[in-house]
């Protein structure tokens, strides 16, 4: 990369954070793009080259997500067990969701939103060949492929997202996720 491409990535880097910032402190719908502007400390100009509105911004969550995600798989995720490495998996998933914005997430989880339908995201792919492993040996035998496992763990735990999003954040997401996907995955 050339100094030009890298000082574009770091512009585009603080309008996001700058962003997600005035997000979680303001709301998503009391921010406009004059305010990331103003507090990015860039002409609204230089926003538009980079994204198109907030919710490209939001768009953009998506690809931190996956960055985020893929970056959680080279780690190794803890586990002797499919079902163990399973739950490792989608616990992570509901926390990285729990360290949003609260207002963020509030967006995010709309039936207006439908990013989530997107296919080929990470998030979802690399759970894939746990899921696959269990099967293979036979650990894990309700009879679903392993796209309907994945279909059906994220669907269960975006439900419950939903559901805490409803809430207001009223009660302990992962306490709540825990206890569910030990029944989930005990039927898998």
């Amino acid at each position: 990369m050339n100094s030009r491409s890298i000082q574009a990535q770091k512009t585009k880097d603080k309008i996001f954070n700058t962003s997600i910032k005035l997000f979680k402190s303001r709301g998503f719908d009391y921010v406009t793009m004059q305010d990331i502007a103003k507090a990015a400390k860039v002409s609204v100009g230089s926003i538009y080259n980079y994204y198109e509105s907030k919710n490209d911004i939001l768009n953009q969550s998506y690809v931190e997500a996956d960055r985020i995600f893929n970056e959680f798989m080279k780690n190794g995720i803890g586990g002797k067990t499919a079902r163990e490495k399973i739950k490792n998996y989608m616990l992570f998933y509901i926390d990285f969701v729990i360290g949003q914005p609260f207002d963020f997430i509030k967006i995010l989880y709309t039936n207006n939103n439908t990013l989530f339908l997107k296919e080929g995201r990470a998030m979802q792919t690399l759970l894939a060949p746990i899921i696959e492993s269990g099967i293979t040996s036979g650990e894990l035998t309700s009879g679903m492929s392993a796209d309907e496992i994945n279909e059906y763990l994220y669907q269960s735990m975006r439900g419950l997202i939903f559901h805490w999003c409803l809430h207001n954040g009223n009660f302990d997401l992962h306490k709540r996720a825990d206890k569910y996907l030990d029944l989930m995955i005990k039927a898998l």
